[in-house]
């Protein structure tokens, strides 16, 4: 009997190391990328992160943790709602305008973030086998066993949020048409629990992506 304790509570730890682990690991990177064949010029002074949106919470959220993350890498960034401010007008901002945002702040590359799709599912959770502890005597001794409980599944609504970063290179000569996207990476979020918890994640993954895989260079 004491034996099989023993097992028993090994199993268990063995399993609480296991979800540690990959609780740890669950940042990971994009799930989807993209880079331009011919990019070579890596290196960046200073790159602008963009939020695409309505929504200046969200947009602040997520500008703010993409450029924390981007200077523990080395790389300078700053906030693009600084730049681009959103506006309640209905002016619409043409190529000529970017050009003179860029230049006028020493940009040499522009990082963006945009929600391109959300969807709501419902998925059946199985149920679980819970095995609870209980004491009895036998003689002198206080042994313990387990009794198994299973839990009924049930089905739980699900979002899943799939968002798209897109690097451009907006060094030397810009002019409208240029091409300057270089990289593009999309990544999907299953039932964030909080707004700064959607964005810890995504702006983590897409800078470990983008730094590891050496899309961006510090100068």
């Amino acid at each position: 009997m004491r034996i099989n304790i023993l097992k028993q509570d090994s199993f268990k730890l063995l399993l609480i190391v296991i979800a540690t682990a990959m609780t740890s690991c669950g940042v990971g990177k994009m799930q989807s990328t993209w880079t331009k064949d011919d990019y070579k010029d890596r290196g960046y002074g200073k790159i602008a992160v963009v939020g695409i949106g309505k929504d200046l919470t969200a947009r602040n959220t997520f500008e703010e943790d993409a450029v924390t993350f981007l200077k523990e890498k080395g790389t300078n960034a700053v906030e693009g709602v600084s730049l681009f401010p959103p506006s309640d007008k209905e002016e619409i901002r043409t190529a000529v305008d970017y050009i003179k945002i860029i230049r006028d702040n020493d940009l040499d590359g522009v990082l963006t973030m945009a929600l391109v799709d959300a969807n709501e599912s419902e998925r059946y959770e199985p149920g679980e086998t819970l095995y609870i502890p209980s004491y009895y005597r036998v003689g002198k001794y206080i042994v313990r066993r387990y009794q198994a409980y299973d839990t009924p599944g049930y089905y739980k609504k699900s979002k899943s949020y799939l968002i798209e970063a897109v690097l451009y290179n907006v060094k030397g000569d810009l002019f409208e048409g240029k091409e300057t996207m270089v990289w593009t990476g999309q990544s999907s979020l299953l039932d964030p629990s909080s707004l700064s918890s959607a964005s810890e994640t995504f702006t983590k993954r897409m800078v470990n992506q983008l730094v590891d895989d050496n899309i961006i260079q510090p100068k």
